[in-house]
């Protein structure tokens, strides 16, 4: 065998394929969490603020809520009606003065129910104080972003499930005023409507009924991710203590501090 045969020897050896098992492939990364669409969002926030609100107004207060507009609404339509006798003749008053009633005794009989859901924040303490209007936003921001996609740092279970409990309580406060002024705006204005002339009160319809809109909107869509964020801490607290993910030591203090 000549030197130029053994180096072409060689260089198909080092050319050839290998015998060995192929080499796996490195596993496909998890796809990402899409999240909840606003729609879905803001489900699950109704739901949320319903029963927080179903929790708070209870029977016996709905019957106080009742009988206050009730009370209200009867002496503005008695008080009422021979002013608009006066106006318009006895032929529209009657009606008028009902619908106007009706108005007033809605709006004073949600007075004491924003007044009890605005108390029961204060069931669910934050440590940014006592304000029913505080809440600790950093933590939540940290916690829940808009699309409901929750991440929890360890041991911060506990403060996520009060400051969530907290921020769906604040969002229910404005909700009753928004129902109410949707159904007065949708029902009770197109009837006074008919019985006497609307005038300058059909212009701001549609700006009752956005405002009204608007408001259940925002506090749906606000509390959707609060709902998912507290059945997560819900979860996460109703594990044993040595299942739950351990919270990070404190920083150790600077050279040469005093603290201990």
């Amino acid at each position: 065998m000549t030197a130029d045969d053994a180096a072409a020897d060689d260089t198909t050896a080092d050319t050839a394929a290998p015998t060995g098992p192929p080499a796996q492939a490195a596993p496909a990364a998890p796809p990402e969490d899409p999240g909840h669409g606003r729609r879905r969002m803001a489900r699950i926030g109704a739901r949320a603020l319903v029963a927080w609100i179903a929790e708070v107004v209870t029977p016996r207060r709905r019957l106080v809520a009742l009988g206050s507009g009730l009370v209200a609404g009867v002496a503005m339509a008695l008080l009422i009606r021979p002013v608009l006798a006066r106006a318009d003749g006895e032929a529209t008053s009657a009606a008028a003065a009902v619908l106007l009633g009706i108005m007033v005794g809605a709006a004073v009989g949600i007075i004491p129910v924003s007044v009890w859901l605005t108390r029961a924040i204060r069931r669910h303490p934050s440590v940014t104080g006592s304000h029913p209007s505080w809440r600790d936003s950093a933590l939540l921001d940290r916690a829940v972003d808009a699309r409901g996609r929750v991440t929890i740092q360890p041991g911060t279970a506990e403060r996520v499930a009060t400051e969530s409990r907290r921020a769906i309580a604040s969002a229910a406060v404005g909700v009753p005023g928004a129902v109410v002024m949707g159904v007065l705006v949708l029902v009770g204005a197109p009837a006074y409507a008919v019985t006497r002339d609307i005038g300058m009160l059909g212009w701001f319809l549609p700006v009752y009924a956005l405002l009204s809109v608007s408001g259940l909107w925002t506090s749906a869509r606000t509390a959707g991710p609060m709902a998912l964020l507290r059945d997560a801490a819900d979860a996460e607290l109703a594990l044993p203590e040595s299942e739950r993910p351990p919270a990070p030591p404190p920083p150790a203090p600077p050279q040469g501090s005093r603290l201990p």
